[in-house]
């Protein structure tokens, strides 16, 4: 069973993948999401990391999509989210398989400079396309930046969205801003 504190994170998770917040995730969401990572951080457009992008998170939405959407409408709702989510990367086998690469290509566009680091600032653009206000983006660097340097791996990164997806405390819970 799904803790209260993994279902917030699902639920936050959601409302930010929402993009024309209509209460339903479809592709465009996923797709308007990556558009907006790729813009933000600096990846050119045709680019290899903008394919990665697109390939890797289209992976993302296809396996929640083929858990969730019984119907076969392109609509995944709220429950059927957070029922996918555990069901896809409830555990760290699923999530270092499905979604783990998503996050490498992510992690990829961050690191602008392409040296295997990325910058809490650089970390701070991404989570501000997500949606994130300024001040949510600055406060969540802590969970990345642990050692209070300034940088972090491509390994931190998958690490600190491990947490946010699997670890039943509040401690990771700003990720993504404040729970609901």
């Amino acid at each position: 069973m799904t803790s209260n504190v993994i279902i917030r994170r699902y639920d936050r998770t959601f409302d930010l993948l929402d993009n024309d917040a209509n209460g339903v995730l479809e592709e465009k969401d996923f797709t308007g999401l990556i558009e907006k990572i790729a813009r933000a951080t600096g990846v050119q457009q045709g680019s290899a990391k903008e394919e990665a992008l697109v390939k890797e998170w289209g992976n993302c939405w296809r396996t929640l999509r083929d858990l969730a959407d019984a119907n076969g409408d392109g609509q995944i709702s709220r429950q059927e989210f957070q029922q996918a989510m555990a069901a896809a990367y409830g555990d760290h086998a699923k999530l270092k398989e499905r979604l783990a690469p998503g996050l490498e290509a992510s992690f990829a566009a961050i690191d602008a400079d392409d040296d295997g680091v990325a910058t809490v600032a650089q970390f701070e653009v991404y989570l501000t396309a997500w949606g994130l206000e300024p001040a949510q983006a600055r406060a969540a660097r802590e969970l990345l930046d642990s050692d209070g340097d300034g940088r972090f791996s491509c390994q931190e990164f998958v690490n600190g969205w491990t947490d946010f997806l699997l670890r039943d405390d509040a401690e990771c819970a700003a990720l993504l801003g404040p729970l609901n």
